[in-house]
């Protein structure tokens, strides 16, 4: 005859699980529902359909220079549909004493072109805003000897000034500087530099 043993169930172990298993659920519960007020708030936000960068009116502003300065300042055409300008400036008391016009473009795809006029520059001034990169060579592009200038250590994604054409202008006892430089294609660099060339014979031969 086997005797048949049974075990008694200790009812405030039975309640201790019960309540771990209810803290578990209740755990659960409120990260379900925190992910959801998560997820309803990124859906509710409205996202702007056009870029954050503002664009600028750099043709105004270059004229505005002009005005002030009695300089040539120079303000290419857009490049092409969907180009824009995102920043215009003259800085007249730089730290390094050259005055200098800057304006920025973007691209369709997020390239950025940049020119940089420098009125009574310096090969000093000239390679410390090109930061580094070294003359490689020279091309003519309408009508204007432009030195290369490229980076020794390319990054991926190109940086700004990883590649830059320079261009020397004499004017009247000093010489002015055309910096272009930028992450845009070679195609489209020299498209701007034939822009910029028109600007720097129109402004100079006035």
């Amino acid at each position: 005859m086997t005797d048949t043993q049974t075990t008694a169930v200790d009812p405030e172990a039975r309640a201790k699980a019960h309540r771990a298993k209810q803290t578990l659920n209740n755990l659960l519960l409120s990260l379900l529902a925190t992910v959801g007020i998560v997820v309803i708030m990124i859906l509710a936000v409205p996202r702007p359909n056009s870029s954050l960068l503002q664009k600028v009116d750099y043709r105004s502003v270059a004229q505005n220079t002009r005005t002030s300065t009695s300089l040539p300042i120079i303000a290419p055409k857009l490049l092409g549909q969907g180009w824009y300008s995102n920043s215009a400036r003259w800085t007249s008391k730089a730290a390094d004493g050259v005055q200098n016009w800057y304006v920025g473009f973007v691209g369709p795809k997020n390239q950025y072109l940049g020119l940089t006029q420098a009125f009574g520059s310096n090969p000093t001034w000239a390679l410390l805003q090109l930061k580094g990169d070294i003359p490689t060579g020279s091309v003519k592009i309408a009508g204007l000897t432009w030195v290369e200038y490229k980076t020794i250590s390319p990054s991926n994604p190109p940086k700004t000034r990883d590649y830059a054409l320079v261009t020397d202008i004499t004017a009247g006892a000093h010489t002015d500087q055309v910096l272009i430089y930028g992450t845009a294609s070679k195609s489209e660099f020299n498209r701007f530099a034939n822009l910029v060339a028109a600007q720097i014979q129109a402004r100079y031969s006035k």
